[in-house]
């Protein structure tokens, strides 16, 4: 698993590349943010290559720009084992795949630490309700963009020296539901930070 901003896979060339780059690293499901393909349907499918890619829309900015968009891009292996997939919000996408625990994966976009803090507290207040809604012997993996930056007093290994207020939340968030942040269990080299 893992999980990458895009910036855009708008054009069908940068899709096939990303299914390429996660086919090649045997990444078989990866979070996508900020897509930025706009459909009219909650949920769109199309296959890429070897791939499955599934996105709940972009939406509009204000000068009608594409902006956002989450999804999840699965192998084909994975995408068997798919059973649902659907959109909580409009930066939230849940899919859910058989198993034993069945695993519910969850793709979020969080607003950036300089939106409105209720336009912040309100995607927190969203993915709360999402996580909550998970049956508890489920396995729940949440992939995204936090635009949170996590510090030393928040997590062992970070990258950051401080946390923001985005961190805040999601410090709050990984207490209160006891989930950890895996890319802050594992000591980063300089260069890779």
């Amino acid at each position: 698993m893992g999980t990458f901003n895009a910036n855009t896979v708008r054009e069908d060339a940068r899709l096939a590349e990303l299914a390429h780059c996660a086919e090649e690293r045997g990444v078989e499901i990866l979070g996508v943010q900020e897509h930025r393909r706009v459909h009219h349907d909650p949920i769109a499918y199309c296959r890429v290559g070897g791939c499955s890619f599934i996105t709940s829309s972009a939406w509009r900015n204000k000068a009608q720009a594409a902006t956002g968009g989450v999804g999840l891009m699965l192998s084909s292996r994975v995408r068997r084992a798919l059973r649902r997939a659907y959109q909580h919000t409009e930066r939230i996408l849940i899919a859910n795949f058989d198993g034993n625990p069945v695993t519910t994966v969850m793709v979020v976009y969080s607003p950036t630490n300089v939106a409105l803090v209720e336009d912040v507290e309100k995607f927190y207040e969203d993915l709360r309700t999402a996580i909550w809604d998970v049956p508890t012997h489920n396995f729940l993996a949440v992939l995204g963009d936090f635009n949170a930056r996590l510090g030393p007093e928040d997590a062992r290994f970070t990258y950051h020296d401080a946390t923001n207020r985005n961190g805040e939340h999601l410090a709050t968030l990984l207490v209160e539901h006891e989930l950890l942040a895996a890319n802050t269990l594992f000591h980063k080299r300089m260069g890779k930070r």
